[in-house]
Order: structure tokens, then C-alpha cells, then sequence
């Protein structure tokens, strides 16, 4: 199924925006039916490795009125995952930076397909839990995306303290 040699394994402590008072929500999958890494009812699970990812990774979706948010600690454990921002990983599964960071939304509405979404398919068929990429708009920021967590045979994921005021 999935070749050791292209993953990599990854614990570690990651940040996770949510409203307030949707912290019962923290640890379920995305709640839009698509995203960057995710369509038709797959799931994905979007954390950042820093507090300041999950700012920049928002700010194209907070609006005027939207209610207060705050980032939660989310420990991450036993996960496999592909680190996307190591260019030679890229170029083994076909894949440029420019791939990542396309408006996958644009591309959807105008019925063009989606590179994110070919490429997030590929690694789940091939057993990947998730993936590390960089930022768009700042690449020395890092996100990963879970594709399972809390499973048998997944990686576990657990709040893991006290939010940050968003």
C-alpha cells in the first residue's frame, strides 16, 4: 500500500482556530463539503504548526460580525504523513509548489480541475494520514492537513490545553 520511503512519521503539538463556543467542534473535520485538500464528503482536518499559520491561514475567510475565535493547542501522534514543502517529495509525485497554492475554489466554480484534490486522492489511496505544506501567502509558515485521525490504525489527535485569543 503506502511505501515507507514516502512518508515520514509526525507527532507533535499543532494550533487549530475555532468560534467560540464551537469548541465541541475542535476536533471534527472541516465543516465546508470542499477545500484545498477535500471534496465530495472527504474529510480533512486543518491545523497549522504555529498560531500565526492559523491567522494567515483564516484571513481570507474572517468577516465583519463573525463571532470571536480562539486557537487551541491540538497534540498530533503516530501519523504518516508526505512533507509537501521538500521539493524533491514534489517532484516524486509529480507535483509543483504553483500546484499547491492554486485558488482551488476558482478552479472549482469554473469547472477546471483541481490539483489539490488530485494530488490529496493520490496520497490517501495510497495510505498517507495527511500532508505538510507550506503557507501560500507565507511560505516559512508550515499546515498540515489530516486526511484520518482518531481511528483504529490513525493517528490520535487530542486538545491539548488552553486557547489563544485569535
Amino acid at each position: 500500500m503506502i511505501d515507507p520511503r514516502q512518508t515520514l512519521p509526525l507527532s507533535g503539538r499543532f494550533w487549530r482556530s475555532t468560534f467560540s463556543g464551537q469548541e465541541d467542534t475542535l476536533l471534527a473535520p472541516a465543516q465546508a463539503p470542499n477545500g484545498r485538500w477535500h471534496h465530495d464528503g472527504q474529510k480533512a482536518l486543518y491545523v497549522s504548526q504555529t498560531p500565526e499559520g492559523c491567522r494567515v491561514a483564516l484571513r481570507v475567510y474572517v468577516k465583519d460580525g463573525d463571532p470571536a475565535r480562539q486557537i487551541y493547542p491540538i497534540q498530533v501522534t503516530h501519523a504518516r504523513i508526505v512533507d509537501l514543502r521538500d521539493p524533491k517529495v514534489r517532484e516524486a509525485f509529480d507535483t509543483r509548489l504553483s500546484d499547491l497554492h492554486v485558488f482551488w475554489s476558482d478552479l472549482m466554480a469554473s469547472g477546471d480541475p483541481v490539483p489539490t484534490w488530485n494530488l490529496s486522492d493520490r496520497l490517501r489511496k495510497i495510505g498517507a494520514d495527511g500532508i505538510l505544506t507550506p503557507s501560500r501567502s507565507r511560505p516559512d509558515l508550515t499546515h498540515l492537513t489530516l486526511f484520518r485521525w482518531n481511528i483504529a490504525g490513525g493517528p490520535t489527535v487530542r486538545q491539548l490545553g488552553d486557547p489563544l485569543t485569535f
